[in-house]
This record gives C-alpha cells, structure tokens and sequence, in this order.
C-alpha cells in the first residue's frame, strides 16, 4: 500500500470513528464523560499524527518522491514465520483454554477470533461474532471509546487500557479491556488483542 492510500484508509477510519462519536449527542449527560474522552483524543490525534502525515505526503509530492515511509509499528513478531503446525495447533489450543475473555480485532474493533471465555462473556458462538464489530455487544456510553483506543493499537502507538460496560449489566458493572498489538504472520498490518 503506497503511502498515500495508506493515510487515505487511516483518515477513513478516523472519520468513521468521528462520525460514531457524533451519536454521543444523544446520551443521558452522565455517560457523556468517556465520549467527550474519545472525542479530546481524536482530536490528539488530528493534530499530532495526521497533520503530520499529511504533511510528509504533500512535501513528497512537491518535491515528485514517494515519500519516506513510517516505520513504527512495523515487522514481524520474531520467529512466529517458521512455527509448525503442532506449535500452530498448541497455540490454537492456548488461546481457545484461557481462562479470561480474549479477542483478536481489527483496527475497526471487528472481531477476528473469540476464544470460549469471550463466547461466554457476550453470550454468543465464535462463529456468529467473527465478522462483526465488538462495540456491538457494549454499552452505548463505552464504544467510541473504545473504537479510538483500538485505532491507536493497531497504529502502533502502544498498548492501552480502559473500562467499559456490557449492556444490561451483564457480568458485573465493568470490564477492564487491555488492547495490545499483533502482527498475525503474513499480514501488513497489525491486529488488537
């Protein structure tokens, strides 16, 4: 992907995400804290990382270069290229046995892979929720939060951790999420565990 197309795709996303927070309008006043927290850091994030980039983009085309590229966030987890497929099958197994909800997202918080916790915690099949975004099964209040905090993951700007809320009150008043970066083998970019 050329640089430009690439900062297309992110400014996309970050205006698929603006256009969530936009919702938060119409909920009760005491829940419109964590969207006004979403909200500041997409605004950060405009002017710390955006701008920039598109700056970088428009001195490359004055001066006819493609540009140099961003280089963090990226390669590969080591030695993860030549796993067999016992090792693929144990981790597999892993994943699927923890005993704490676990997720695989893309930068959209569209769900990967659950493993058998997280089917219990949202009360739905792995294979109904793959495909789907997870802000789907979270209190309104929580998923532009969220859905912020997962972009900056998948960008490469470290790991983050919030609470959110499952609607209904569901196993309990709050989780705590912790999002971290993942560069599945063969792939350009990074996912959200």
């Amino acid at each position: 992907m050329t640089g430009a197309e690439e900062f297309g795709a992110e400014l996309a996303d970050f205006r698929s995400r603006v256009d969530e927070l936009r919702t938060a309008r119409a909920l009760p006043a005491q829940e419109r804290l964590s969207a006004l927290d979403a909200a500041l850091f997409e605004l950060e994030h405009a002017a710390d990382v955006l701008w920039p980039r598109y700056e970088e983009l428009a001195a490359a085309a004055r001066g006819g270069g493609e540009g140099r590229r961003r280089q963090g966030g990226q390669g590969g987890q080591g030695g993860q290229g030549g796993q067999s497929g016992q090792e693929q099958q144990l981790l597999r197994a892993l994943f699927q046995r923890m005993p704490m909800a676990v997720a695989l997202l893309d930068r959209e918080t569209v769900v990967r892979r659950l493993n058998f916790a997280a089917t219990q915690l949202f009360g739905m099949r792995a294979g109904f929720a793959t495909g789907r975004r997870l802000t789907g099964s979270l209190r309104h209040d929580g998923r532009a939060a969220l859905r912020g905090q997962v972009a900056a993951v998948a960008r490469g700007e470290g790991a983050r951790s919030l609470l959110v809320h499952l609607p209904g009150g569901r196993a309990g008043a709050a989780l705590r999420v912790t999002l971290s970066a993942l560069r599945p083998p063969g792939e350009q970019r990074n996912a959200v565990l």
